[in-house]
């Protein structure tokens, strides 16, 4: 596996689509700070200098893996119990959670460039990470330093074993067992209606599964939901 590490960049994603059609793949690319970082639906992720493992993973899409984002949430909460020992949890669809805390954020894009398909799997994980800012009020650390580059070669080792040999139906039954938020009271917003629901469980495809107020079931294939204490 090709291995790029920059002391300093705007976001690992952001090369990796830049320069996917000249990168030997798969390729592996580090930053220890990322002054533009990114997330989901064009939030950004922060990432200060030294504190956290900031990563993008490009190789190529030979198949469809439409679970490619939940096997790499199991693939960073697996990596993180052989580390730390700690029991991560995942909050639908791509953040994992420790101490009620979210420690990673995960975005996974698949684009073309000239006819030939790449997937970019971002990954953000607060190791020692504090200070965070007050727009962040759920945000939180692993709270112990690691060999950055043995954690980011296994979570690429895991990822790439399930994209070479996708196993969808155990990866959609590992998914659930690994989220906290089954039986949790929830708030999302479709299509400009705000609703709350109390959450299910999940479908082959890890669609989440709700039940509205009136006792109805939902599910939801994207966007942002929040917890309700």
């Amino acid at each position: 596996m090709n291995v790029i590490r920059f002391k300093q960049i705007d976001s690992t994603s952001t090369y990796a689509r830049l320069n996917a059609q000249s990168l030997p793949l798969p390729t592996l690319i580090t930053a220890e700070y990322q002054s533009a970082g990114r997330g989901r639906r064009g939030n950004s992720f922060y990432s200060p200098d030294g504190t956290g493992l900031y990563m993008t993973l490009l190789f190529e899409a030979k198949k469809d893996i439409p679970l490619v984002t939940p096997a790499a949430a199991l693939a960073v909460c697996k990596s993180l119990n052989e580390f730390f020992g700690i029991d991560a949890k995942i909050k639908w669809v791509n953040d994992v959670f420790y101490n009620e805390k979210k420690i990673c954020g995960i975005l996974s894009e698949c684009f073309s460039v000239n006819g030939k398909r790449f997937i970019a799997v971002g990954i953000g994980i607060n190791l020692t990470t504090d200070g965070f800012p007050d727009s962040l009020p759920n945000a939180g650390s692993v709270g112990q330093s690691c060999n950055k580059t043995a954690l980011a070669e296994t979570l690429c080792r895991y990822i790439l074993e399930y994209a070479e040999n996708p196993d969808d139906n155990a990866v959609a039954q590992e998914y659930e067992r690994q989220l906290f938020i089954i039986g949790r009271r929830i708030s999302f917003n479709e299509n400009g209606v705000g609703y709350t629901a109390v959450v299910k469980g999940i479908n082959s495809q890890c669609n989440l599964i709700v039940e509205l107020t009136d006792k109805s079931l939902k599910t939801l294939s994207s966007g942002e939901i929040s917890i309700i204490l």
